[in-house]
């Protein structure tokens, strides 16, 4: 007996402990989302020209009328003629030289325009002109600290156990938090970013695997994709905060004060019995269990405890082999997998990021722009979640990302002074790479023989996070010329959608096992046939992979039970 058993046959899969264990992981997600995604904000580049002498305000009065005409330069950008954001002419201040004034870059700092960010990140630093890549620094250096995190909290939490290290983000995440609101230097913000960054990702990662690892297998879906739901829910949040707190260190101490509540888990959360009995904990494992058992009000024999605790036989055939990451590359079939399913993710993770961060950037309120890209997210998430339970993955998957490409490629051939188009058109991409980035994930583990799955998922899952860290990188092109970025991301999805297409679709057939199996379905055979007893699965290394115990973690976002998207 093992500890599925005790919950179907005593505690229940869903009852009021595992419930409760549920929703304080749900309540981990908002903030995690908002954390993630808070540099469209905190990084916010408001209008800006040069500041006409070294003591000059924003508040100087007729700083905008014929001081300005003599002193600052007009360009031509996104259709409208405007003030020069970096040059201005040498020996400013009073009477016109004709056409053989000469320019120079802005000598006395800035000025911006406060209508709509009181501060950010970028006014207060001057991360603007030819300082303007340290913004997208900013970005990419978080995208480290998201990776890194992902790999020691896995670690530590296999380690020292599931609550402990989801206790310790929370303490980060809090911490740094505070920290960065009150920061006087960039290069601190930067550090602060990069501990956030991985307390965020630890927290939403570690936290899911323990929620999955409390309740019953039946449960396991719904409550993943409700904690994947409110990652979403934290950018609405983001997007509401930050029209209110429009000083950057307000909206992120708001951000920080979020995990606050979260504290209160050093009392509230358990730990996995999962987690404990595969360790040989057996004795907290049993008093665990035992809580469950009165808080869920059931009765659980003694004998029941002893048979749980017990240690396990190996099963036969259980060491025969063991897999490595390089039995991802041995065939041709399952080669083509591995690398097409990761520039599949590198491409996605890439255009995501760049777009939902993007999209406070575009014509009109930045805020509504960014919660309704947020909200469409959610809701055409869900549909493309039930489609592919009706036609199939690839067709969804594949056919968001040609959406997102479309969208991306129609904004760089938009004219620059169609600045509305270019909104409606960019939330329509925003909107489709997040659909496909959710989609994608379900798919992602499918194509997999059972054997290497997971090192499946965590190349991709590596693939995915350095595409997180060039991305911010890519909006720098438009120094070269302005439609470059998106062209550039237009490209990728394109590319993306087409790599899909080239994978094996993996509806109403059974999964793949075996490396046989995977090579297979990769070559598109996809029949079943005899195979070695060695290479069959056994029911420690269904328990191993991640796919078998509930949802794996891509860059922050959910992979489901296969079972729930599976027909047999």
């Amino acid at each position: 007996m093992d500890y599925e058993d005790v919950l179907r046959q005593y505690l229940g899969e869903f009852g009021r402990y595992q419930k409760l264990a549920a929703v304080l992981l749900v309540l981990v997600g908002p903030s995690v989302g908002a954390t993630m995604f808070a540099q469209a904000f905190l990084a916010a580049t408001p209008p800006h020209h040069c500041r006409l002498h070294q003591n000059d305000s924003s508040a100087t009065p007729g700083h905008l009328s014929e001081r300005l005409n003599f002193s600052v330069p007009m360009e031509y950008v996104d259709g409208t003629w405007r003030y020069s954001s970096c040059l201005m002419y040498n020996g400013t201040g009073g009477t016109s030289e004709g056409n053989n004034r000469t320019v120079t870059s802005c000598r006395h700092g800035w000025e911006y325009d406060q209508s709509v960010y009181h501060s950010t990140v970028v006014t207060d630093y001057d991360l603007v002109c030819e300082r303007h890549w340290l913004k997208e620094l900013g970005q990419s250096i978080f995208m480290v600290g998201v990776s890194a995190g992902g790999l020691i909290s896995g670690t530590t939490s296999d380690r020292f156990g599931r609550r402990p290290t989801v206790l310790a983000c929370i303490v980060l995440q809090l911490s740094v938090g505070l920290a960065a609101a009150f920061t006087k230097d960039f290069f601190s913000f930067l550090v602060l970013r990069l501990l956030a960054g991985g307390a965020a990702n630890g927290l939403f990662y570690v936290g899911l695997t323990l929620a999955i690892e409390v309740i019953g297998s039946s449960k396991r879906n719904a409550v993943g994709m409700t904690i994947s739901l409110s990652w979403a829910v934290g950018t609405v949040c983001l997007g509401g905060l930050a029209y209110f707190l429009r000083d950057w260190w307000s909206l992120q101490l708001a951000l920080a004060v979020m995990s606050a509540p979260l504290l209160s888990y050093w009392w509230l959360l358990p730990e996995s019995p999962r987690w404990l009995l595969s360790n040989k904990w057996n004795e907290e494992a049993k008093i665990s269990i035992q809580k469950a058992a009165k808080f869920n009000k059931v009765t659980i024999p003694d004998e029941v405890y002893e048979e749980v605790t017990k240690p396990k036989d190996e099963e036969p055939g259980e060491k025969s082999k063991k897999y490595n990451l390089i039995d991802l590359f041995r065939g041709p079939g399952l080669r083509m997998i591995t690398i097409t399913m990761s520039l599949v993710w590198f491409a996605t993770v890439s255009v995501y990021y760049a777009l939902i961060i993007g999209s406070a950037d575009l014509a009109g309120d930045p805020y509504l722009n960014f919660v309704l890209g947020a909200l469409l997210e959610i809701g055409l998430s869900l549909v493309g979640l039930v489609a592919m339970a009706k036609w199939g993955r690839r067709p969804v998957v594949g056919g968001f990302l040609f959406l997102t490409g479309a969208a991306c490629l129609a904004v760089a051939a938009t004219p620059a002074d169609r600045q509305d188009v270019i909104r409606y058109v960019s939330l329509l991409g925003r909107c489709a790479v997040g659909v496909a980035f959710t989609t994608l994930t379900v798919y992602s583990p499918e194509v997999f023989p059972t054997v290497v799955r997971t090192m499946g998922v965590g190349v991709a899952n590596m693939s995915s996070r350095t595409g997180g860290i060039l991305s911010p990188f890519v909006s720098l092109l438009a120094d070269v010329w302005a439609p470059l970025p998106m062209l550039t991301f237009g490209v990728l999805c394109t590319l993306g959608g087409a790599g899909v297409f080239s994978l094996p679709e993996t509806f109403g057939i059974r999964l793949p096992d075996t490396l046989e199996d995977g090579e297979k379905l990769g070559l598109g055979r996809r029949q079943r046939t005899k195979i070695d007893v060695t290479e069959k699965s056994t029911k420690s290394e269904r328990d191993r992979d991640l796919s078998y115990i509930g949802p794996v973690v891509v860059s922050g976002h959910v992979i489901w039970d296969n079972d729930f998207f599976y027909l047999t």
